[in-house]
Formats: C-alpha cells, structure tokens, sequence
C-alpha cells in the first residue's frame, strides 16, 4: 500500500508538471517561428546578393536573355547587306524568266501573235482572245517593220560579228527580222546584261527581243505559219 501511494502524484504536483510541458510546447512553437524567420531572411539576402551581383554584371544575365535577338539582329545585319545583290538578281530576272504563267499551245487552236509597239509587249492569242503576254523590245527609232508577217523557219543561236552581239531562241518572220531572247556574245547563253535591261523599251536593229525564257517558249511553241501582226 504504501508503494502505491508514492506512485501516485499529488493534485499540486500534476499542477506543475502541466505548466513545464505547456512551458516547453511554448518554448519548441517559439523556436519554430524564429526558424522560418529566419530562412526568410536568409532567403532575401541570397536574392539581394544575386541582384547586385547582376547589377554588378550586367553582361552575363544580357547575354544570356538576348543570345538569340543578337544572332537575329546579326543575321538581319547580314541581310541588310545584300540589297545591291538582290536588286542585281531581280533586274536579271526580270529578262531571264517568263513573263507570266507560260500556256501549253498544244491546247489551243488558230493562233496567232501581234505585236504591240507602242506598249512594246506581244500577245499570244488563240481565236483572237490573249492566252499569254511577254514583255518585249522592238527596234529602235521605228525600225521594225509594221504589217502582217507569219512565222517561219527557226534556230537555237546566231551570232552577228559585224553587230558584236548574237541571240538564243530565234524564230524569223521576215527576212532578216526574228523574234529571239535578249542579246548574248558569241556563245549560246552568254547573255550580255546590260542589253537584258533595256526590256520594255526599243532597244534592237529591229528584231523583236524576249525574255531568254518567253524565247524559249515562243521558240518550242509557236508553230511555223502562224499569222503575226505587228503594229
């Protein structure tokens, strides 16, 4: 009986072991609180440094956030340096390709062609209705003949030395008078530049020139006979 009684704890000394536990519970929520303020803190200076040291070098956050801009904007330098050789490849273009949309005349029937000086453009046409349009260069100081012609016979290059210049793609339709690309030198191809971009206005001894591709499709196309009228 008496070991019993030393087991168990008196009202006032229950008391007070209760008010050491809520004490310490006190003690542990209090250290917790300073715990998170503390790795607030420490949170905010890490941020703080990372900043200045940002601020400090500005070129390494720049280069990495604008790596690519720059290579675009290179790139774009780059290309704002070529406009003399774009402008160069238009130009040559400009006598080099077709005209337009180039029509298979297989599909069509009672053709013919006319010449149109004043607008210096010739008109494919089938049943009189305009299925193609090239760009062209009659002669210079009215010198190619106005009248009712037709195609005849044809060729792949000449060459004139007396006149220093020759052509592609020639197709006569009177005498001496051809429909043919835009001057070349002695040899097949070799197109002389500054006489391509003379297109669009009288330019020739009187032959009627096209574009290297449009003569190479009136060439392979326009059959022999076909009626032409030039005025």
């Amino acid at each position: 009986m008496a070991a019993g009684r030393r087991g168990r704890l008196s009202a006032s000394e229950q008391a007070r072991m209760k008010r050491v536990y809520t004490r310490r519970r006190a003690v542990v929520a209090v250290c917790a609180v300073l715990v998170l303020v503390l790795a607030g803190f420490s949170t905010h200076a890490a941020m703080g440094g990372w900043r200045r040291e940002v601020a400090a070098q500005p070129g390494a956050m720049a280069q990495t956030a604008s790596q690519q801009p720059v290579a675009i904007a290179d790139a774009d330098m780059k290309r704002g340096r070529v406009p003399q050789v774009n402008q160069e490849e238009a130009a040559r273009a400009r006598w080099t390709n077709p005209t337009g949309s180039q029509p298979d005349l297989s599909q069509y029937s009672n053709l013919s062609v006319d010449v149109n000086l004043a607008e210096q453009k010739v008109y494919v046409k089938s049943n009189g209705k305009t299925i193609y349009t090239m760009i062209a260069s009659s002669g210079m100081n009215d010198a190619t003949p106005r009248g009712n012609y037709v195609i005849q016979q044809r060729g792949t290059h000449f060459y004139n030395a007396s006149e220093g210049m020759g052509a592609d793609y020639w197709v006569r339709f009177r005498g001496s008078y051809l429909f043919h690309s835009v001057p070349t030198g002695p040899e097949a191809g070799d197109y002389i530049a500054s006489e391509g971009e003379k297109l669009g206005q009288p330019a020739s001894h009187g032959c009627v020139r096209l574009t290297v591709a449009d003569a190479q499709w009136f060439y392979n196309q326009i059959p022999e006979g076909t009626p032409v009228t030039i005025a």
